[in-house]
């Protein structure tokens, strides 16, 4: 939160939940612009903090709504008296490291409206609900929570890392070691973590595990091998640690299908060995839309794969 501490000493802050989806049809540009009827939504004013909620309807979770940055609102930069809509220009834009899913949410104390279990209605149907600063607050502090083990970032790296959103929404995937003489490692990491574990329902993508502290995120070509696939989450499965580290040591790899391949060269560690071998020619769950890109599966088993 260190970017808002201004803003939150402000006794004229106020804060809402605003929905966003990200569409160029409605001129919202996630982190950048953001556009809303004027005539009807007249309690955003410049300088107020916003929570930024995809809707169940734009979300790409079945269905589920959930919460993914913060930012201030900016100045109103084009109005439109026809629609009567407003163009406001986003500032101090953060990404969450965790989005914030219904099952994060569900011992979340609200503040500015009594939760009765039933998120029907909880949100205003007209995309911008107001909060309370304690809630603001406890939302920021929620996600941070979620991976206590994220290392921290400076201002100019979060700024990387919304700029690596932004560049991943665009399919533009490449990224430099350095930008403006700030290292880009974590900013990266922090966006394509989640990113991939959210592409996967916060599940191994092998054995199913749901336990959050066990799960990586793990590249199929590696970081340091491409920088023009950085930032494509296609690059990326969800695997548990003892998996995930076989598979970045070569110990095992992937067919196109998405079959186990066992290498013919064992791990020192019989533990390694003892679990990859219960799951020999077991297949990872391929998501249509989020699946490893068959490419860089294919330079895994040529270049990473030990033979």
């Amino acid at each position: 939160m260190y970017q808002y501490n201004q803003q939150l000493s402000n006794p004229n802050t106020n804060y809402f939940i605003i929905d966003s989806s990200s569409s160029l049809t409605h001129n919202d540009v996630d982190f950048k612009f953001y556009s809303y009827q004027n005539k009807s939504n007249k309690q955003l004013h410049a300088g107020d903090l916003i929570i930024y909620r995809r809707s169940g309807s734009a979300s790409e979770w079945g269905n589920e709504f959930y919460l993914y940055g913060a930012a201030e609102f900016g100045e109103v930069v084009r109005e439109d008296p026809e629609t009567g809509s407003n163009l406001v220009q986003i500032k101090h834009p953060y990404l969450f490291s965790h989005h914030l899913m219904k099952q994060n949410l569900r011992t979340f104390d609200w503040k500015f409206r009594t939760f009765k279990g039933k998120w029907s209605n909880f949100f205003n149907m007209n995309g911008i609900t107001q909060i309370s600063k304690e809630d603001f607050a406890g939302l920021l502090e929620r996600q941070k929570d979620q991976v206590p083990e994220e290392p921290e970032l400076s201002p100019e790296e979060e700024a990387i890392a919304v700029k690596c959103y932004q560049a991943e929404k665009m399919e533009s995937y490449y990224i430099n070691d350095e930008a403006k003489g700030v290292k880009t490692y974590n900013a990266v990491q922090k966006f394509f973590n989640d990113k991939v574990k959210f592409n996967y329902h916060y599940k191994s993508a092998l054995t199913g595990e749901t336990n959050e502290a066990d799960l990586v995120a793990v590249r199929i070509v590696p970081w340091v091998d491409n920088l023009d696939i950085r930032l494509d989450p296609h690059n990326g499965i969800c695997l548990t640690k003892i998996f995930a580290d076989a598979f970045t040591q070569g110990y095992f790899t992937f067919s196109d299908q998405g079959h186990i391949i066992l290498s013919d060269v064992a791990s020192t560690d019989p533990e390694t060995n003892k679990t990859l071998n219960k799951y020999k020619n077991r297949k990872i769950y391929m998501n249509k839309e989020f699946s490893p890109n068959r490419k860089y599966l294919q330079y895994h088993r040529e270049h990473v794969f030990l033979h």
